[in-house]
């Protein structure tokens, strides 16, 4: 190898062959270093100016020298110097070894990354930072421990230190010295008396005005210490709040560096005011807030699995003092790569249990982790993870835990099996009854139009969100396996029982298509009316069914429902029949929605008045409900924004009351004309009475429909 330069005083020349022997000293021999230093006085001269150009050789060496200069020394460790011999020594602290103490300009510190002659325990006894060289264990560690600073508690490796750590560095730094500064004065206290704290009531106040005390209370008046630890509790506040705009990583161990350091705070013996902070309160609410705020994060974040086994880590050497005995095991959260979680996570746990060395381990976490694991699962759509997380953990709030739990139905729903949703909507958890017993109304109609099209609302709210869709792989599930679901769970939630909505939404079910209008409503399908004979073994067999559910809470359904011919008519009177049931156990406040629900199906509500016939109590009080449902203001008739497919069901459903030939019907047809005329200047314009009007004309006039007031209407709508 050759080596030019522009100087002329010496060449360094490294040899193809390079070996890992180090760089020898002045005097040493050449043939067995690495380089060989041409010094000026060297038998190869000095080359002038008119020969730099000459080619020199020599033969010993077999070197071609064109130009030579006196080498630049460059930045260099101390035990790399070729101007001063190093001696190696593997833990040496107590004096310079040889000649180690010396060095030239560009030495440095191997510890500080210092030059030499800056470096503070260059010399020191027991420090000795002139004998450290990278080839001993010993001084490597010292090495480790200066460049890693304040962070070596948690004993993260050098090469584990990132930007993220170092800020996090330089954050504990400041907030030592503004916690020092403020812990401080809180240990000083403030010059103050018993009587500051609490009155002195003593009568020689009021007695004699010149006396500050008598001997009864003097004691009371004696200069205290009164200790309040609210300035170092707000200071830690605004510490941490400030801190949570940082990055996860920074976040997480500044954290554990403020608890690290208030966990030594100890309070005084004196007195404290009343309603301010003493140590022994204060520090497990700051401890609280961390680790809460520490669970979070190990799970929600992607943190490199030694990372957090190292924060971990450190949280259990940390020293708990009694008031915070409570907190000692709360960092202990099971790591994403844990065999336990993993293999539940997987369906292979459906448990939550194992045994380690004879010894039974339990899924338990805090509810913090609880709710972290939740949204992390969500935000990465692994519903069917979830679902099988939430049915065997176990944590310490049992009220949250199973409004958790009560969403798994709907997390099954998200990965595709309607069926096991429909079956776990029964399931009674370690914590309470069953998921269907606590439905509220929205979340019964969601659930009906999931199990009924098979689409799930879009996003992670279930009941906010106006956006369906599909998802992919999933198994539609039988209408009549709806059915059961719908009626099951009426039958067993008292609220959505007694409530008409929830009884329109089921009858909407079981009229409705497989799919969705695009405002997430059911599309109403008209089913043909079955005969009169098929109604009637209809009308007795659900009597059965209906009887059994009360009983044993199942439903189990004869062939008469699925037979070909009409089994979608027979799904529409099994509910119709139950809703009969219903209405027998207690009146309803309205009936409108439910007759509504109906739609085209007008034979269906023929059905409900039919079966109704048998308590005429009970007919008569549905009748009386839905004329003073249509009697209240602002009602479905005097909407004129209707849609043209809702306007033709008010039409068919006014049309059918007023010309169903049913005797008890008659005194309700003639109320509902007289309203119809008595508000007709309220419907002028209503999107319904075109429809309307297009049914009367092509109806014949019977011997109870042409009273006046019906043949008015008539002549009113023909002008429409």
């Amino acid at each position: 190898m050759e080596t030019k330069t522009m100087a002329d005083k010496s060449v360094i020349v490294i040899s193809d062959d390079e070996t890992e022997t180090g760089i020898e000293s002045p005097g040493a021999d050449c043939k067995n270093s690495s380089v060989l230093l041409l010094e000026e006085n060297s038998d190869f001269g000095s080359v002038s100016d008119e020969n730099r150009s000459d080619e020199m050789v020599d033969a010993e060496f077999g070197l071609s020298i064109t130009y030579s200069r006196k080498a630049e020394v460059m930045p260099h460790a101390r035990y790399d110097c070729t101007s001063h011999v190093f001696c190696q020594s593997e833990n040496q602290t107590s004096r310079p070894v040889g000649t180690n103490s010396d060095f030239c300009e560009q030495c440095y510190c191997y510890i500080c990354d210092k030059l030499a002659s800056e470096c503070q325990s260059w010399i020191t006894p027991s420090f000795c930072h002139c004998n450290a060289h990278k080839r001993s264990p010993f001084w490597k560690s010292w090495r480790d421990k200066a460049l890693i600073g304040a962070l070596i508690v948690f004993k993260f490796d050098l090469l584990e230190i990132d930007a993220d750590l170092r800020h996090a560095e330089s954050l504990l730094m400041k907030f030592d010295a503004d916690l020092t500064v403020e812990h401080d004065k809180f240990m000083m206290g403030t010059v103050s008396s018993l009587a500051a704290i609490y009155s002195c009531s003593c009568c020689c106040h009021n007695q004699y005005q010149t006396m500050v005390n008598c001997k009864r209370c003097s004691s009371k008046h004696e200069a205290i210490l009164i200790y309040n630890y609210s300035n170092v509790y707000q200071l830690v506040l605004e510490f941490l709040e400030k801190a949570n705009g940082e990055k996860p990583k920074t976040f997480a161990v500044v954290l554990l560096g403020a608890a690290q350091r208030i966990l030594l705070h100890k309070q005084p013996l004196g007195h404290s005011m009343p309603n301010t902070r003493v140590v022994p309160e204060a520090v497990p609410l700051l401890l609280q807030r961390i680790i809460e705020i520490l669970q979070r994060l190990l799970v929600v974040f992607d943190f490199p699995s030694s990372f957090s086994k190292k924060l971990i880590d450190f949280y259990k050497s940390l020293f708990l003092p009694p008031y915070c005995r409570c907190f000692l095991n709360c960092l202990n959260v099971y790591l994403w790569e844990d065999s336990l979680l993993v293999s539940v996570l997987r369906g292979q746990n459906i448990t939550g249990e194992r045994v380690v060395k004879g010894k039974k381990e339990v899924l338990f976490e805090s509810i913090h982790v609880v709710l972290a694991r939740t949204e992390k699962l969500r935000e990465q759509n692994k519903y069917r993870e979830l679902a099988r997380y939430l049915k065997v953990v176990r944590t310490n709030n049992r009220a949250e835990l199973q409004r958790l739990k009560d969403l798994i139905p709907f997390f099954m729903c998200k990965h595709g099996d309607f069926t096991s949703a429909g079956h776990h909507l029964f399931h009674s958890h370690d914590v309470s009854c069953c998921t269907a017993c606590r439905l509220t109304p929205r979340q019964f109609t969601m659930y009906l139009k999931i199990l009924r099209t098979g689409q799930v609302p879009v996003g992670n709210e279930p009941f906010y969100s106006g956006v369906w869709e599909t998802p992919t792989g999933h198994v539609p599930v039988k209408k009549s396996d709806v059915i059961k679901v719908g009626l099951r769970i009426l039958n067993c939630n008292a609220q959505l029982y007694m409530n008409p909505d929830s009884w329109a939404d089921l009858i909407q079910a079981s009229c409705s298509d497989s799919k969705l209008a695009r405002d997430g409503s059911f599309i109403c399908v008209t089913w043909k009316e079955p005969e009169e004979e098929f109604q009637q073994r209809i009308r007795e067999t659900a009597d059965l069914v209906l009887k059994e559910l009360e009983t044993k809470q199942i439903i189990i359904l004869p062939k008469q429902f699925y037979s070909n011919h009409f089994p979608d008519e027979a799904m529409l009177m099994l509910v119709t029949q139950a809703l009969v049931q219903r209405l027998i156990h207690a009146h309803m406040c309205t009936v409108l929605n439910i007759a509504m629900a109906f739609r085209r199906n007008m034979w269906a509500l023929k059905y409900l008045f039919k079966s109704l016939s048998v308590r005429h109590d009970v007919l008569h009080a549905f009748l009386d409900c839905l004329i003073k449902d249509l009697n209240e203001k602002n009602n479905t008739l005097l909407i004129r924004t209707l849609p043209q497919s809702d306007a033709e069901h008010v039409g068919h459903f006014i049309f059918f009351l007023i010309s169903y030939e049913h005797a008890v019907l008659r005194p309700v047809a003639h109320r509902i004309v007289d309203f119809l005329l008595e508000h007709w200047n309220d419907f002028q314009n209503c999107p319904w009475q075109r429809n309307l009007a297009t049914l009367l004309q092509n109806q014949d006039a019977t011997c109870w429909n042409t009273s006046n007031s019906f043949l008015q209407l008539k002549n009113k709508l023909r002008i429409v």
